[in-house]
């Protein structure tokens, strides 16, 4: 299909990267007079020692070891145990004493076999990554203080501990689901979430400290994004298991500890939209309450789609609001954080309302990001008014 109206970002990276080449000249004498100093100081910064890198470590660590239950062999539970208090426990608590809890029950379950280990292995994988999306938006704001502190070079290694992370733990994640759904070019979710890093990566170097703001959205929402159709897909393959009645029970709960650990890193968001969806999903993704045989993909995906419209809609609000108090950049950061949330119900959007409608309505959405970011409130009320009557649809 004609897929020139669904080019989100194309033209919002285009004009980051114009607004790059206007600023770099600006800079380009005080890079010139730091150059030295900051060289000498990031020779001596190392990925390795950060603790990000040391709790990516810790990870695979554990899911290495955990992968000799996949393989039927002993998991050496003691070990598992030690190296997520050591390493990755109090941050994990400090974010949701939920996911420690979840992960501290599964690695007990899985030592006392009250859980099978391959369920339990499930539970703290997924779980643990719904920390590390967690600790993605905690950099993002980290490195938005550093700079505007002035402190470059901490923002600087603070993106690159950010980069690691997502490289590492986050990108395989979204390969996975562009492969299982078919995601190619402007839709996949790899690029998308690369071109938000090289976009944020620009505005780093030259400073910019507003554009950095804006353009993160693009790199967390669509990493939301992987979480949101990794668990929808897990519950796509629990149907068709069971349709096909090919399956055994563990192997559902497999399927279905993993829809619920990636889930949590959404959760509270989701929750912002429809508080009452958000809440039938997790109860229905949770094990031993719901029954992983009674899971209908239709059903989940409806909730979601209900959460998602109600996520968008709100940054419809918020976008104009900001340009009345004549802050800019959260206006633009709004807009463009709603135009990837409405990105991520792309497959949705196309299924109820058709190719033809939703291209039209993401070129609508680009012609309101545009709008938003030159201050013309009007215009953009327009635009807004007709994007929110096709989000409307998706929920009639």
């Amino acid at each position: 299909m004609n897929k020139k109206g669904l080019k989100i970002f194309a033209g919002v990276l285009l004009a980051g990267s114009l607004l790059v080449g206007c600023n770099s000249e600006k800079e380009q004498g005080n890079e010139e007079n730091n150059n030295q100093e900051q060289n000498q100081e990031q020779n001596e910064f190392a990925i390795e020692n950060t603790t990000t890198a040391k709790q990516v470590a810790a990870y695979v660590e554990i899911m290495t070891e955990l992968g000799n239950a996949k393989e039927g062999n002993a998991v050496d539970w003691d070990k598992v145990k030690a190296t997520y208090v050591d390493t990755l426990q109090s941050a994990v608590a400090e974010v949701s004493s939920d996911l420690d809890t979840a992960i501290t029950a599964a690695i007990e379950g899985g030592k006392t076999e009250q859980i099978d280990a391959n369920v339990a292995r499930q539970i703290i994988d997924k779980t643990t990554q719904s920390y590390f999306y967690n600790k993605q938006k905690s950099l993002h704001k980290d490195v938005i203080a550093a700079m505007k502190a002035g402190n470059d070079l901490d923002a600087k290694n603070i993106f690159a501990e950010l980069k690691h992370l997502v490289n590492e733990v986050m990108l395989p994640t979204a390969v996975k689901r562009d492969g299982y759904y078919g995601l190619t070019d402007e839709d996949s979710m790899e690029q998308n979430i690369l071109a938000g890093l090289s976009a944020q990566e620009q505005a780093l170097n030259t400073g910019n400290v507003d554009d950095y703001s804006v353009y993160k959205q693009i790199t967390d929402k669509t990493l939301y994004r992987s979480y949101y159709l990794a668990a929808l897909s897990y519950v796509e393959k629990i149907e068709a298991a069971v349709t096909s009645g090919e399956y055994d029970t563990v192997s559902l709960q497999n399927k279905q500890a993993e829809a619920w650990g990636f889930y949590q890193a959404i959760k509270g968001s989701l929750s912002g939209g429809d508080e009452e969806a958000a809440l039938k999903i997790d109860e229905k993704l949770t094990l031993f309450v719901s029954n992983p045989e009674n899971l209908k993909a239709e059903e989940v995906s409806e909730l979601f789609t209900k959460a998602f419209v109600g996520k968008i809609k709100s940054y419809h609000a918020k976008a104009p609001k900001a340009l009345e108090e004549n802050d800019v950049t959260s206006a633009r950061g709004s807009a463009l954080e709603g135009n990837v949330f409405m990105q991520d119900i792309k497959l949705v959007m196309i299924e109820k309302l058709g190719a033809e409608k939703t291209e039209e309505t993401f070129a609508n959405a680009n012609s309101w990001f545009e709008a938003i970011s030159n201050g013309n409130v009007e215009e953009a009320a327009t635009y807004s008014a007709s994007i929110v009557e096709a989000l409307d649809m998706l929920v009639k």
